[in-house]
């Protein structure tokens, strides 16, 4: 994965909207504020975008295909519960990030749509946009 510097963003009521790299090529987010994009090796994007709220942050990690358009999405969200976006780590198909103190997680992209187990009873604080539904995208929280 490579970082996307290259875009311009536009808040309306429904979320972000996105320029991408000077073309008119658009992309719809959850959220107000972009945090960071990746591109992926196969032309694919994962975003990471917030409500920007200091006292109960939510962080939404959205798969958006070569067409820009969401493809899978998962939530990050602790009630009452601050969150700030640090110590972005990139891989090839993965992230890891801290985004509430002391605790890191990793996201990864999968090649194919499974139905992941983690999904169905998955840690406090992740919210997924179908648990029944095979998806690429997968969230752990990494050990200390």
């Amino acid at each position: 994965m490579q970082e996307i510097h290259d875009y311009l963003v536009r808040e309306e009521e429904s979320g972000l909207i996105l320029s991408l790299g000077g073309s008119k090529q658009q992309l719809s987010l959850p959220g107000v504020l972009v945090e960071k994009g990746f591109k992926l090796a196969n032309g694919e994007s994962l975003w990471l975008s917030s409500n920007d709220s200091p006292y109960e942050e939510t962080l939404f990690v959205s798969l958006v295909n070569s067409k820009n358009l969401v493809v899978d999405k998962l939530e990050l969200f602790k009630p009452y519960t601050p969150g700030i976006l640090n110590e972005v780590v990139v891989g090839d198909s993965s992230i890891q990030f801290e985004f509430w103190a002391e605790e890191t997680h990793q996201v990864a992209v999968g090649k194919d749509k499974k139905l992941r187990f983690p999904r169905l009873f998955s840690e406090a604080g992740c919210y997924y946009l179908s648990k029944f539904m095979p998806s690429r995208l997968s969230i752990s929280k990494l050990e200390k």
